[in-house]
C-alpha cells in the first residue's frame, strides 16, 4: 500500500512538472494569422506577449560579456537601472524567426513602475526581437489613444494587428555559438 502511495505521488509530481514546463514554452498558432478573425488574432497576439520564461534553461546561464551587451541594447528602450536579467532560455517562438536561438527577459526601474523587455539572441547577438518590437509599437499606439478618434485608432490598431510577425515555413534552427562554454566543452 505504501509503495502504491509513493508511486501515485511520483506520477502526480511528474505530471505537474511536465505541465509547468510545457506552459513556459512559447506558444504559436496552428492557424495562419491572415485567416484569423480579429478576436482570434488579438487572442493569439496576447498569448505571444513578451514575458519571463524559466525553461528550458541554457546549460551555462550568462557571461559577463553578454550582460554588458544586454545592458547596451536595453539602454535604448528602458531606463539604465536594470533590476533583473532572467536566466537565459533556449528556443524562441517561430514568430522570432529561425535565427533566434535564446531569450532573456529584463526588468528595469522607472520612477512610476517597473518595465519589462524581452531580448532575443539572433545571429549570436542580443537584440530586441520581432515580437517585442511589435509590442513596443503597440504600446506607443495605445499611449496615443486619448488623442485619436475611435475610428482612427481602430484603423491604426487593425493595421498594426496585420503587421504582427508571422511564422513562415518550417524552421531550421540556427547554430548557436554563445559567449559561454557549452556542455560538451566543459566535459573535456
Amino acid at each position: 500500500m505504501r509503495n502504491a502511495s509513493i508511486l501515485g505521488l511520483t506520477l502526480v509530481l511528474a505530471a505537474t512538472a511536465v505541465a509547468q514546463e510545457r506552459g513556459t514554452q512559447p506558444q504559436t498558432s496552428a492557424k495562419p494569422l491572415h485567416t484569423m478573425k480579429r478576436w482570434e488574432l488579438e487572442a493569439h497576439i496576447m498569448r505571444m506577449a513578451p514575458k519571463r520564461r524559466d525553461a528550458p534553461l541554457r546549460y551555462l546561464n550568462i557571461s559577463d560579456d553578454e550582460v554588458r551587451e544586454i545592458q547596451l541594447v536595453a539602454a535604448k528602450h528602458v531606463p539604465k537601472v536594470l533590476l533583473n536579467i532572467s536566466p537565459v532560455v533556449e528556443g524562441c517562438s517561430c514568430e522570432e524567426g529561425p535565427q533566434c536561438t535564446e531569450q532573456v527577459f529584463i526588468v528595469a526601474e522607472k520612477p512610476e513602475k517597473s518595465v519589462g523587455l524581452q531580448l532575443s539572441r539572433v545571429k549570436n547577438a542580443w537584440v530586441v526581437g520581432s515580437v517585442q518590437q511589435w509590442f513596443l509599437r503597440y504600446d506607443a499606439l495605445r499611449a496615443q489613444r486619448k488623442e485619436m478618434s475611435y475610428e482612427r485608432f481602430y484603423r491604426a490598431e487593425s493595421e498594426l494587428l496585420r503587421d504582427f510577425p508571422m511564422c513562415v515555413g518550417e524552421l531550421v534552427p540556427a547554430e548557436n555559438t554563445t559567449a559561454s562554454t557549452t556542455k560538451a566543452e566543459t566535459k573535456k
